[in-house]
């Protein structure tokens, strides 16, 4: 029989739990009505005086959420591409739910909580937010696979989310935010912000740009990925006028310098400070900037392969900006028309 090898008290909503951990890398759970109970019962169990008991009582080891976990990584999601992003996912559901919290325990009300905690406090869109959702779901599979848990809440499927990527930067909006800036002497702001509705792309890519990626001869810059994965990889984009306008100003003396050295959370607390005083409807004025020059590519009438190509995006993801006019049907008709006459 295991040996315990340690036993922690810990207080949840409906009592006092020891939580107890065996020499063979399972756990238990003893729950008491007062702290006083509970540690007796957490000495009575290092003991050994309970060792009997605790398996009568439970009839089996609890399968906790940190199990669930270890398992999901060990079994499913180590080898899969992406595996650091689910990873990291994955452990923010484990804190906030509580590594020794039993997936048996875990309701539809505590996925509610999570999906709020993530949308209020850490402001995550809705596809990530459903994304770490999914780990739950992927950890509960676990608990009926390697845990021999018989019984588990049911969740639901998709999270019906309110979908606030279709906020963008309105053009009013930007002009304001820039004679805000422009008053307060950050022009910096003004390029960095500028840059970004203009060319769509990710802050991180602007990030890692050195000044020998922009070639103001032929107007071009370069963005680079980190590491290659299932979407597009780097591209070289043709600046729009007003983009190569900032470059060019925002150019350092030394090609080998990084292009832009702000800290994207420092121009993000400016550009949040901006929206305030000039009393612009809540937006997440970073990630926004590229939703804004995908939804201007679509309203003129681009695909999305083409919309996709230019923010680097999957086709899929591009879908969104996506809206053809109706005096366009009369192409489809006209096109259809002829090869019926051809045939």
């Amino acid at each position: 029989m295991a040996e315990i090898i340690s036993a922690n008290i810990s207080r949840r909503k409906t009592g006092w739990v020891v939580n107890v951990t065996y020499d063979n890398g399972k756990r238990s759970q003893l729950s008491a009505k007062t702290r006083k109970e509970a540690s007796q019962r957490a000495a009575e169990a290092l003991s050994g005086t309970t060792t009997t008991t605790i398996y009568n009582r439970t009839q089996r080891l609890i399968y906790t959420v940190r199990d669930a976990f270890e398992d999901a990584w060990k079994y499913e999601w180590q080898y899969q591409a992406g595996s650091k992003t689910t990873r990291l996912y994955a452990e923010q559901a484990v804190a906030f739910l509580g590594a020794d919290t039993p997936m048996e325990d875990i309701d539809a009300g505590d996925v509610m909580d999570f999906t709020h905690h993530l949308k209020e406090d850490r402001n995550n869109s809705p596809g990530t937010i459903n994304s770490k959702y999914s780990k739950i779901r992927v950890m509960q599979q676990m608990a009926i696979l390697h845990g021999k848990v018989r019984n588990l809440p049911v969740l639901p499927k998709n999270l019906k989310l309110n979908n606030h990527r279709q906020r963008y930067w309105k053009d009013f909006e930007i002009k304001k935010v820039c004679q805000y800036l422009e008053k307060i002497g950050r022009q910096d702001v003004i390029r960095y912000f500028l840059f970004l509705t203009e060319m769509g792309c990710r802050p991180i890519e602007m990030e890692r740009n050195k000044a020998s990626d922009y070639d103001f001869k032929k107007g071009t810059v370069t963005f680079f990925k980190k590491i290659n994965d299932n979407k597009t990889g780097n591209r070289t984009l043709p600046m729009t006028p007003l983009a190569l306008d900032m470059a060019k100003q925002q150019m350092p003396p030394v090609k080998t310098a990084r292009m832009w050295p702000q800290k994207i959370s420092a121009m993000a607390y400016q550009l949040e400070r901006a929206v305030d005083f000039c009393g612009i409807e809540k937006i997440r004025v970073i990630k926004d900037t590229r939703h804004t020059c995908g939804t201007r590519l679509g309203m003129l009438g681009k695909s999305e392969l083409q919309i996709s190509a230019w923010l680097g995006n999957s086709p899929a993801m591009c879908k969104r900006y996506v809206h053809m006019p109706h005096d366009q049907h009369g192409e489809c008709y006209e096109a259809l028309t002829k090869l019926r006459v051809a045939a």
